[in-house]
């Protein structure tokens, strides 16, 4: 009986925190060329996210790396994957994603979204060695707010390379 009891108590503490908790993170490899779709919901929003890139040939890996880049590809991959386009829908309402969220974007092997309350995180992570980064997107069910990107050489989660902050803009 006592662990009967046990058993329903915990069934009921499992219910009662899960179903309030905010959606936990979702991680989904980005295809290196072609279009990635990730559908992820909470109570309150329901965000789908589409990455498109494409593959360009940089040469092979036993090749020097040229000492000007004029690409956004960072040499960690071979062939090179560009992002295209990164569309939004929150809600089955379509977000004005700007360019520069995304314009300079290559070599992305992951994206994390996550949310809470009302607000989207999307954490992109690309590159390889001193090239890594994590490219963090916040949005809204209305816009985009902010683009951050965060280096992985320090340990240090707070170690911001870049930050883009999106302003409202009412006419």
């Amino acid at each position: 009986m006592k662990q009967a009891f046990s058993m329903l108590l915990c069934f009921w503490i499992i219910m009662i925190f899960g179903l309030s908790a905010e959606a936990g993170p979702q991680r989904t490899p980005i295809a290196p060329d072609g279009e990635t779709i990730i559908k992820f919901a909470s109570k309150k929003l329901d965000v789908q996210v589409v990455v498109k890139t494409h593959e360009v040939q940089i040469g092979k890996p036993t090749e020097k790396i040229p000492d000007i880049i004029r690409s956004s590809c960072t040499y960690s991959r071979y062939p090179c994957s560009i992002v295209d386009s990164i569309d939004i829908t929150v809600n089955g309402k379509p977000i004005i994603v700007p360019r520069s969220v995304f314009c300079d974007l290559a070599d992305l092997y992951v994206v994390e979204i996550e949310i809470e309350k009302k607000n989207v995180f999307m954490k992109f992570f690309g590159g390889d060695a001193s090239e890594s980064c994590n490219v963090i997107i916040e949005s809204d069910a209305d816009r985009v707010k902010r683009r951050t990107i965060v280096g992985n050489e320090l340990p240090d989660s707070n170690n911001k390379l870049q930050e883009t902050i999106y302003y409202r803009q009412v006419l």
